[in-house]
């Protein structure tokens, strides 16, 4: 009985032996068949394994090869003959590299590329043989800078430089400029176009223009010479006899203006297209004007049009007018009016015209008014209406004074005042005839009115050289 039990067991045993020597061999045939059999596969990360073999051309052994190592801009890309030509930016020189499939192509980042995927105007790194021309490996460039879409490029010519803002750069005759894969004359860049830079140092090798330019042309706009040409909301130029613009392509908000008149519309310009605008319908710019007028009753005009009620804002095209305002008994009012915003107020306060009074006797006599010498008569003489005190001295004469009103009816007044009486010195300086001074307390009043006269146009009835009792005595 335990002979059978003993047999059992060693048969359990020696199954599950053979069970683990046939599963030890089947898991080294797998590893085998891994290590050796995917040791030629490319990764997943689309680099070349370390392991991969590159062709050896027999011609090579034995032979000293030449290297060249270059940091270039791409000139032209030949997908059917495999080169690659490119200028040497050190040496200063082309080279056509020979390009094959064992050749190393990665972009900037490393990540793996082909022949065809080369643009003109990339800045590379390659090293190459010099003989066979043939490069170990061509890689796209971290090296050089960028400046990516960018307005504002200004080329001078003459310098062979390109100013961005406040930064300079330089170029040279080996510069490739590209326009939807073709070149394009450096000349015909301006600030309008967006261009992306590729440079080395202080040097631009490539220039892409990503969007170009054209230009803007007004048309019947001479009312309009001295204003503005406003392009969007950061482009104004002034308008002369000949107005083309330069704009970047795209669509455009274009206000024309002046001090007269407006005029707005949109376009859409593209490359090298000349977008002609019309002003011909430009609508005048209008503005209310408020006229205040401190009289009342007055006769009121604008250019020669009379206004019967202008009470209320009265709309004018943007311009110069004449403003006139009459009434009577006042100054005429007259002045220039500039209508240049859309709200304007204008005051108006008429002056009244001055009352003159005009003296015309007795000749030579000095005529004081209210007290203030005012000249010689006959003379002409601005007063305000009102009572008046007149003062008509002479030398060897009596003076006299006078009383005068003069009426707020816008006339002017004239008189023409009584004589003066001599004075008899000898009559005066003797004590024994019995005369005495003439006091001074009488005054002669007279009123306002056209060729006003006292005693028969100012002539005493008795013509005598004795003082009168209205004369005033002046020593």
């Amino acid at each position: 009985m335990n002979n059978d039990k003993k047999k059992k067991k060693m048969d359990i045993i020696s199954k599950m032996t053979i069970i683990g020597v046939l599963g030890l061999a089947v898991i080294l045939i797998v590893v085998f068949a891994m290590v050796f059999g995917g040791g030629k596969k490319k990764n997943t990360n689309n680099k070349v394994d370390q392991e991969t073999e590159i062709p050896v051309d027999n011609n090579d052994v034995g032979r000293d090869i030449e290297y060249e190592r270059a940091l270039g801009v791409v000139q032209k890309v030949d997908t059917v003959n495999d080169t690659l030509t490119i200028f040497n930016i050190d040496s200063n020189e082309s080279a056509t590299l020979n390009m094959d499939s064992a050749v190393d192509i990665q972009d900037e980042y490393g990540s793996l590329m082909t022949l065809v995927q080369f643009n003109k105007g990339d800045m590379i790194e390659t090293k190459y043989d010099k003989d066979k021309m043939r490069p170990e490996y061509v890689h796209k460039t971290a090296k050089t800078w960028k400046r990516n879409k960018i307005n504002g490029a200004v080329v001078d010519k003459e310098k062979s430089t390109i100013t961005i803002g406040n930064d300079k750069y330089n170029y040279t005759g080996e510069l490739v400029t590209i326009f939807n894969g073709n070149p394009f004359d450096i000349n015909d860049l301006t600030e309008e176009d967006e261009v992306t830079l590729l440079g080395y140092k202080d040097i631009v090798w490539t220039i892409i223009m990503e969007n170009g330019h054209g230009y803007i042309q007004l048309k019947n706009h001479s009312n309009f010479i001295g204003g503005t040409l406003q392009i969007g909301t950061n482009k104004t130029v002034d308008i002369k006899d000949v107005t083309l613009v330069p704009v970047p392509v795209g669509v455009h908000d274009i206000i024309v203006t002046n001090d007269q008149a407006t005029y707005e519309t949109e376009v859409m310009v593209d490359k090298d297209q000349k977008v002609v605008v019309n002003v011909k319908d430009a609508t005048p710019k209008k503005g209310m004007v408020q006229f205040s007028v401190t009289q009342e009753g007055v006769s009121f005009s604008i250019n020669g049009e009379v206004y019967s009620d202008f009470s209320e804002p009265i709309p004018l095209d943007y311009g110069n007018y004449t403003v006139k305002v009459v009434k009577d008994n006042y100054v005429d009012w007259e002045k220039e009016l500039v209508v240049n915003k859309s709200f304007t107020t204008f005051e108006i306060n008429l002056e009244k015209k001055p009352t003159y009074i005009h003296v015309d006797s007795p000749v030579g006599v000095d005529i004081y008014i209210d007290g203030n010498y005012i000249g010689e008569i006959p003379i002409t003489t601005p007063i305000n209406p009102g009572e008046h005190t007149i003062t008509l001295r002479k030398d060897g004469y009596y003076s006299t004074m006078h009383q005068l009103v003069i009426e707020d009816n816008g006339e002017d007044a004239y008189y023409t005042l009584p004589k003066l009486s001599k004075i008899d010195k000898d009559l005066i300086n003797d004590p024994n005839n019995g005369t005495t001074t003439p006091d001074n307390n009488t005054d002669t009043n007279i009123n306002n009115g056209n060729n006003n006269e006292l005693n028969n146009n100012g002539s005493n009835e008795e013509d005598k050289d004795t003082p009168s009792s209205n004369d005033v005595y002046d020593d």
